[in-house]
């Protein structure tokens, strides 16, 4: 699925990426890059690069390849979850650094960019002010200390997944407004008992709900402090909103990948779900997940929170790629970063909504011409799209572990999630601190 699809577009493009490794060479001497206790090492334009990746986007990898068979590229596919621990090992060996990285997890754009990794190098003079302006606030994620240290891949923005005909058949309206959202809950619990409208059994219960609200969960105030306030109105208006429709049964306790969840997806029993832009493709088309039939999935735009200025959403992934500050072919290392997070060659064949706004309107077509789906998703996904709540960044801890332990933990029990709030500040707010944050409320 990610052949490398020849486009009008790409002499284009294969010229523009080679004006900006003039520009980047050009800049190479002047750059300091991530490692502050490295000295700049000297490009080798023949240096072989070696590529870490996860199995998605190794075909990518390997239709850069093709296309320019005079760089020397070797692609390997880890597992993302050792990427930190594997470069603290190379950091002591001062050896065996991947130049480039393709990482699912958006935190590690944080990790590795601070001092205590010193791993990657800084963009912001190997990309071009264009390019970088084509990305929107895409890659706000990837500015780690005032610095554009990563390039975003794709979006996870949340938006409203819903069964068209069901929706039209029980007569319902979509919910602007999460109290409507509420009020809907009440109602097909009351005329319609099996059905649900969500699925909140899993860490996705932050992404759609906590993280849209602007709960302080991941609040960046510097890089040395967050602000971690679970008491915060934003966060219990989460846990008000849940708790009667977890306990009416509206909302699934169980994650939207359990098997329970997928099979009311196959019985046509999933009214709605807020979900990542990724869900209509891999959560309600596949087979062995929900497999429903073309014609019945739509988006609507996520609802919004009383008082908020517009209806955010959270984000559910969303990749990137980094290049390494101790590179010995750097200009070779961006181009591929470049090319695989902006080419059209590559992105309008990407499975996931791209980063890259021009990549992202040629990546449409896909989607305007599905049968899988009731309407054209992309106008929905494209306004979400710059609506991910900015009040919410990626940090040096992952919020999994600990919403697991408390949040998760306490729905799939039965237990509200108010109860489990007072004990996520005790967890989030420790592993915060074990990775050089103070906190505050």
């Amino acid at each position: 699925m990610f052949e490398n699809q020849p486009t009008t577009g790409r002499a284009r493009k294969g010229a523009s990426i080679a004006a900006l490794l003039a520009t980047a060479v050009l800049a190479l001497s002047a750059c300091s890059g991530g490692g502050a206790s490295q000295a700049a090492p000297s490009d080798d334009p023949n240096a072989t690069l070696l590529v870490w990746t996860d199995s998605t986007r190794q075909a990518g990898f390997e239709a850069f390849q093709k296309a320019n068979p005079n760089v020397k590229m070797k692609i390997e596919t880890v597992d993302g979850s050792a990427l930190l621990t594997k470069i603290q090992l190379f950091n002591r060996t001062g050896s065996g650094w991947p130049d480039v990285v393709f990482s699912q997890n958006p935190d590690d754009a944080t990790s590795l960019s601070s001092s205590q990794y010193n791993y990657m190098a800084s963009l912001d003079s190997l990309v071009s002010q264009d390019v970088q302006k084509g990305f929107g606030n895409a890659n706000q994620g990837c500015t780690q200390g005032g610095k554009l240290m990563c390039l975003k891949n794709d979006l996870a923005q949340d938006v409203l997944w819903y069964n068209k005909p069901l929706m039209e058949k029980f007569g319902y309206k979509l919910p602007t407004t999460w109290d409507e959202y509420q009020a809907l809950g009440k109602k097909v619990a009351a005329e319609h008992p099996g059905y649900i409208i969500g699925a909140a059994g899993d860490t996705n219960v932050y992404y759609d709900y906590f993280w849209s609200s602007g709960c302080p969960l991941q609040t960046v105030v510097s890089d040395t402090e967050v602000k971690i306030n679970t008491k915060d109105p934003k966060c219990t208006r989460v846990a008000d909103m849940l708790d009667p429709l977890l306990a009416n049964g509206s909302v699934a306790k169980a994650s939207p990948f359990d098997p329970s969840v997928a099979a009311l997806g196959k019985d046509q029993k999933v009214l709605m779900m807020p979900g990542a832009s990724w869900f209509g493709d891999f959560v309600f088309k596949p087979a062995a997940s929900f497999g429903s039939p073309e014609g019945v999935i739509a988006a609507a735009p996520i609802p919004a929170w009383s008082g908020e200025p517009t209806n955010y959403s959270g984000a559910q992934g969303g990749g990137i790629y980094m290049v390494s500050s101790h590179s010995k072919n750097t200009a070779g290392a961006v181009k591929i970063a470049l090319w695989m997070a902006t080419s059209n060659d590559y992105q309008t064949t990407a499975p996931t909504y791209p980063a890259y706004g021009p990549a992202a309107t040629a990546w449409a077509a896909r989607l305007a011409s599905d049968k899988f789906y009731a309407e054209n998703p992309f106008p929905v996904l494209q306004a979400a799209a710059g609506k991910i709540n900015p009040a919410e960044s990626p940090t040096r801890y992952g919020m999994a572990p600990a919403l697991s332990a408390t949040v998760t933990a306490a729905i799939k029990s039965g237990k509200t999630i108010a109860s489990s709030l007072e004990d996520l500040q005790t967890q989030l707010a420790g592993v915060a601190q074990t990775t050089g944050y103070a906190v505050t409320q």
